[in-house]
């Protein structure tokens, strides 16, 4: 079965692939290519087969395929271990029951290869497109309160611009259940203001959030899907700005400005004039380290470190090979070459054995030491940072947005770099590889640390924590979650927990005393 499997999630890729480069929008057309691909290459496996038992001379005929090599095979088949001694032949003798078990087997496996790729190409060509710039949406999703949801549902069947605004104002809803709201647009409206390029809005109530890694954790998650991809029109986006900010230079406003223009209170407390400075890097040393290279890298050495388990496997089975022999020599196996293997077999137990903790402590440990060394030395050439890389109080953290939690890529870090809380100036700040921030005490009106379950559902389900700071800033509502970079074993949840409140204490000591 595992074969298959492979083969079907390869399939899936490629079929993805090729919906995706070929803008296919038709979601019957998406399914209908994955369904002839996982057919070509299933029978296809059968076909094969079929002209290496019988010539070439049979490679035209198709006529056979049906009746010799899928039939007869049916009745034929016996599932063995190839490694396993070939000493029992009435396993080859015919069965009553073996046709059964076999067309059972061909059945689930000529499933899994079908639908598979099938599923993958019908998901990708269902979401939005952009026609005028012929290219596939960006989505971006938040969530609020549970109650909140109609709310939206009434604000955009009456068109009331004010009341969605109003709603985008609410303050978060960490956790289930709640009310998720997904918004996709042109990734070209971040750099210019298009007035021919749609945006789209859906509405969900999530019951329960998707297990495991996944693609799009809002289409994913469990719940009843209120508003599915509704046409936002060009005086709504005003009211999409206090929670997707990247929608600005579509709106031509800032989420600020918007508000006031419409006249909505932010409710996330009083208007302060003491504000987060949020600043992009200089264009210099911005973006050196997060870049699809260094994340292919790093996913490259990971991989390489997952595939090392198998490495000790062959070395021991090559240790029993010489050390062992099924068919030893007449005189037995010299002593020599005996404790060479039973060498290979001890030095692949503990290479095994070091493989196993480390894939259960720090997986990523050869990754983040990549990432790490890579931020030392581009930060170190930057002058008059906010944060020096050299200082030893400063924390190493990552920024991963929410919608990026639990969501299959890369990197779901959108930075990376340095923090620290600085009690004499009563300042948090961070020097980023994007952005940087300074963040007075004062301006901070939240912070929290937030769970969040990797692989939930699943038997690697892992406990990650997010040390959410909300803050006043221009744009209106502001937050941002930091996470450790590395130590993302399964068992290190307390050293992670432990982690995460040393920061939260350290900036919420900078908070200013509850009235």
């Amino acid at each position: 079965m595992v074969v298959p499997l492979f083969t079907a999630l390869g399939l899936a890729a490629m079929v993805v692939l090729a919906v995706k480069k070929g803008h296919c929008r038709s979601r019957l057309l998406g399914g209908l290519l994955g369904c002839v691909t996982g057919i070509i290459v299933y029978l296809g496996y059968y076909y094969i087969a079929m002209v290496h038992d019988l010539g070439l001379e049979s490679a035209d005929n198709f006529a056979l395929l049906p009746k010799y090599n899928i039939e007869f095979r049916m009745k034929t088949n016996v599932i063995k271990d190839v490694g396993a001694p070939d000493h029992d032949r009435n396993e080859d003798k015919p069965r009553p029951d073996r046709p059964y078990f076999n067309w059972a087997f061909f059945a689930l496996e000529f499933g899994l290869i079908v639908c598979i790729p099938s599923g993958g190409g019908f998901r990708w060509s269902r979401r939005p497109y952009c026609e005028r710039c012929q290219s596939w949406m960006k989505r971006e999703s938040t969530t609020f309160k549970p109650e909140v949801g109609p709310g939206f549902v009434e604000a955009l069947r009456l068109g009331s611009v004010q009341s969605l605004a109003a709603l985008f104002t609410s303050p978060q809803k960490p956790g289930v259940p709640h009310s998720a709201v997904a918004v996709d647009y042109c990734p070209t409206l971040q750099q210019s203001t298009s007035a021919d390029c749609p945006i789209y809005m859906s509405v969900k109530q999530v019951k329960s959030a998707a297990k495991g890694v996944t693609m799009d954790s809002f289409e994913q998650s469990k719940g009843k899907m209120l508003v599915r991809q509704t046409l936002v029109t060009r005086e709504e986006i005003a009211a999409l700005l206090p929670r997707f900010a990247s929608l600005e230079k579509a709106a031509g406003t800032t989420a600020a400005e918007a508000l006031k223009k419409l006249q909505v209170e932010i409710k996330s407390g009083p208007v302060t004039q003491i504000m987060a400075d949020v600043k992009p890097v200089d264009p210099l040393y911005a973006g050196k380290v997060l870049t699809k290279k260094n994340a292919l890298i790093g996913t490259a050495i990971m991989l390489l470190g997952l595939a090392g388990v198998f490495v000790p496997i062959g070395l021991g089975a090559l240790g029993g090979f010489l050390a062992f022999p099924d068919h030893p020599p007449a005189g037995g196996v010299p002593i020599a070459l005996k404790l060479f293997g039973g060498t290979l077999i001890g030095v692949a137990i503990l290479i095994f054995t070091g493989n196993m903790i480390m894939i259960f402590t720090v997986p990523d440990y050869f990754a983040t030491r990549f990432i790490t060394r890579l931020t030392l030395r581009e930060f170190g050439r930057r002058s008059n940072p906010l944060v020096s890389s050299a200082d030893t109080g400063a924390f190493f953290v990552q920024v991963i947005p929410r919608a990026n939690w639990g969501k299959l890529k890369l990197d779901d870090a959108s930075d990376i770099g340095f923090l620290r809380a600085d009690p004499g100036r009563c300042e948090l700040l961070f020097e980023g590889d994007k952005e940087c921030y300074r963040i007075p005490g004062a301006a901070i009106t939240s912070c929290e640390i937030e769970t969040f379950i990797s692989g939930e559902g699943t038997h690697g389900a892992t406990k990650l924590f997010r040390v959410v700071v909300q803050a006043n800033h221009s744009s209106g509502f502001w937050e941002v979650p930091f996470a450790q970079r590395g130590n993302t074993g399964k068992f290190r949840t307390k050293k992670r927990e432990k982690w995460a409140r040393e920061l939260q204490a350290q900036i919420r000591g900078l908070m200013p005393p509850a009235a």
